[in-house]
Formats: structure tokens, C-alpha cells, sequence
């Protein structure tokens, strides 16, 4: 078992969230189990004075000295040189982390709640690749009463990071901490974008309350990752983590439901192009995909590394418009006059659906899409659907 401040313990790293106020400017307070983790880092040596290596987002390093007294422990000399140097306002958030052997990063949030950007970064290009350095675009925002039912998000964020093709989705991908992808509808008006559909449900199922304050990565196309913050400052962990039988019951069935469509996807690639077996027609047990009154609809998605790795989303407007109905195959293609294709597996929840499994990967691999790409897909008929795709490099030059 790895101590603290061994690279070994990275994964069970300690965190805390702080709001600055006046007097953390002076000095800054922080948790004993943080102040144990920079001991560690320090060798357990008691004779030794406890130092923090305290780095900022742009990657510049302060030597700050852990301090204790009746208060408890602190951040002292030198953590007021570190926040002159970074500009930090009163009523903004820090989140710390201890990355091992004394090392601490500090992520700061201004008053739009955003991340605050490292220098170089353009702000209308960001996508939240490696590129833009090692944070992702993210947000944090206090669970406030009028949030429990939809959340804002922050405007100031949306105008960086939510290109104009995302802003018109209608549905947000939400991971929570122990890998469950939940489905969140968005909502906007004249004040913002909001997540709205299902937040409560969301909310309620991992135990965020009213005053936790939640940080959101966004890893692109309207998914984000959440952790949460309680009261004390320390990370939460979730409910839904807790609630073992019940989590590992809906993995372990999703898992099963993949398992069985990349199985089935043998034998469906030999059904005619453009059209689904008899077996699949008029079953909602096997899936369906049909088009009335002769609808030729199509979508367009912005890709990024987990929608080219994994699946593409499909707005539950667009399921419903093309009848997408349970499990089914589907047969893309880039040209309408070659004969190459693939057939990839659609599935339709409650509230989305998607295009994945192996196939969409190799569609994806053998067609060079990357992140930052766009695919629109016409639908020329309920299992044939015709794939334009504009690389990114495409669209720059």
C-alpha cells in the first residue's frame, strides 16, 4: 500500500475545495488530511520544516511552508507571494489536489465560474484537448435552490467552449465518478442554456444536496464528467457509488446488452443494404427503425476522443422522428456510388440513442475521424444512412 506521497497513491489523492475570502490571502487553511499528505511528501521527517510545492495552471512552481496552530493547518509564507502573482479575487474557488511527494496543484475558478484560462489558449477554439495544456475546459457551480429542478450553465462558458452546432443540442452526457452515463436534457432560453430533464432524478439518485458545489469537466459535443464538494470542502463520494447491487445490476446488463448486439452484428451484416430483417420488423423486442410519410432527416454531430472511441449520440427528437425503436443495425456509407459500407449497432433508451460498438469504431478508424471532426448523416432510408464527413482540418485552411 503506497503512502501519500508515493506516485502510487495519485488515484486516492487528497482534494479540498476552498472559496477565497480576505483573509485567505494572507494565509490559507487547509484540511489535516491534506497537511498529512504534504508531511509525507516531506519524508516523515519531523525535524524537517513541512514545505508544499505549490504549482498554478500554468505550470510555474512556489515554494509555500505548511503551518500549524490552534486553528489547525495552513498554507503560510509564501502563499501570499503565490496569490499576488495569479490574481486571484475574493469569491473565487480554488480546488487543490496533492499529486504526491509534496506536490500541490491548485485549480482557480473567477466569478463566471469558469476555469481560469492558461495564457495562449483561444477561447472560441478550445475543445479541451492536450493541446490547451493539461486542464480541460470546466465549471463549477453551488447547487443552489433554484438548481435542483435545471441548472444554468454558466453563459460565460457556453460563449468559449459550446460551439453554435452543440448549443442546438437537446441533450447532455453526464459521467458520474464510478462510470454511469446519464442522459440529461437541455433546455435554452434568453437566459442560457440549462440542464434540465432528468437533473433531479440525477441529483436525487447520487446524493447531491443543496449547498454541495459540483465541477464539471467537459470533454466536448455536450458530455462532461462531474465530481462534487461538499460543505467541508472535501470530495464527495457519491451515493450511487454506494449503491452496489443496484449499479453493478445495470452495468453488468449493459454490458450484457453490448456483448449480445456485437455478437448478433455478424449475422446482421449480411442483410440487404438499406433495410432490417423481417425478423426485426414490428418488434420492439428485437429494434425497428422505420421513416414515415417519407421524411428524409439527417443530424450532424462535432466529434470528440470518447464519441470516435465509443458512440455517437442521437437526440431522442432524432429517434423518434426516424422511429429508432430498441437494437437494431444500421448501414453507413460515404459514398452513395461506392459499394464499401459499414454496418454499425443502434440502440434507443429512454430519453437517447446512440450509434457504437466495434463497428462504429472501425467506420470511424478507417474514415481518419478525430476529434474535432464533423459528421452529418442523411438518412436515405431506415437502416442506410449516407455520411458526410468534414475533417477539422478541413474546415480551418
Amino acid at each position: 500500500m503506497p503512502s501519500p506521497g508515493e506516485p502510487g497513491a495519485r488515484r486516492d489523492a487528497a482534494k479540498q475545495l476552498k472559496v477565497l475570502m480576505p483573509s485567505c490571502f494572507h494565509r490559507l487553511s487547509i484540511s489535516d488530511e491534506l497537511a498529512g499528505h504534504l508531511d509525507a511528501g516531506n519524508g516523515g521527517d519531523d525535524t524537517a520544516l513541512p514545505m508544499a510545492l505549490v504549482v498554478n495552471s500554468f505550470g510555474k512552481v512556489w515554494q509555500v511552508e505548511v503551518g500549524r496552530d490552534g486553528g489547525g493547518a495552513f498554507l503560510g509564507p509564501g502563499w501570499p507571494e503565490f496569490m499576488a502573482a495569479n490574481g486571484f479575487g475574493v469569491g473565487w474557488f480554488l480546488v487543490l489536489r496533492h499529486e504526491g511527494r509534496g506536490v500541490l496543484t491548485v485549480k482557480a475558478f473567477d466569478l463566471t465560474c469558469c476555469l481560469k484560462e492558461s495564457r495562449g489558449l483561444q477561447p472560441s477554439t478550445a475543445t479541451g484537448s492536450n493541446r490547451y495544456g493539461s486542464h480541460k475546459p470546466q465549471f463549477i457551480m453551488v447547487l443552489l435552490p433554484d438548481f435542483t429542478e435545471k441548472m444554468l450553465i454558466p453563459p460565460a462558458f457556453v460563449q468559449r467552449y459550446v460551439s453554435e452546432a452543440q448549443q442546438s443540442s437537446k441533450m447532455a452526457i453526464i459521467a458520474s465518478q464510478f462510470g454511469k452515463f446519464w442522459p440529461i436534457e437541455v433546455n435554452k432560453d434568453g437566459s442560457g442554456m440549462f440542464l434540465a430533464g432528468g437533473w433531479s432524478q440525477f441529483l436525487a439518485f447520487h446524493g447531491i444536496s443543496e449547498g454541495d458545489v459540483m465541477l464539471l469537466r467537459y470533454e466536448g459535443n455536450m458530455v462532461f464528467k462531474i465530481k462534487v464538494f461538499g460543505l467541508n470542502g472535501c470530495q464527495k463520494e457519491l451515493k450511487g457509488r454506494a449503491a452496489g447491487t443496484q449499479q453493478n445490476t445495470e452495468r453488468q446488463k449493459e454490458a450484457h446488452l453490448c456483448r449480445k448486439h456485437e455478437r448478433s452484428s455478424g449475422k446482421e451484416d449480411r442483410r440487404p443494404k438499406g433495410s432490417l430483417s423481417s425478423s426485426n420488423k414490428g418488434s420492439r423486442k428485437k429494434g425497428s427503425c422505420s421513416l414515415e410519410n417519407g421524411e428524409r432527416p439527417s443530424i450532424k454531430k462535432e466529434m470528440n476522443t470518447y464519441s470516435v472511441k465509443k458512440f455517437v449520440s442521437l437526440a431522442n427528437t432524432f429517434c423518434d422522428l426516424i422511429g429508432l425503436v430498441g437494437e437494431c443495425t444500421i448501414t453507413l456509407k460515404t459514398s452513395m456510388k461506392s459499394t464499401k459500407c459499414w454496418q454499425v449497432g443502434a440502440r434507443r433508451y429512454k430519453n437517447y440513442g446512440y450509434l457504437g460498438g466495434k463497428k462504429w469504431k472501425s467506420f470511424c478508424m478507417e474514415n481518419k475521424i478525430r476529434e474535432g471532426d464533423v459528421c452529418t448523416f442523411h438518412i436515405v432510408e431506415a437502416a442506410l444512412w449516407h455520411v458526410v464527413i468534414t475533417h477539422n482540418s478541413d474546415r480551418i485552411g
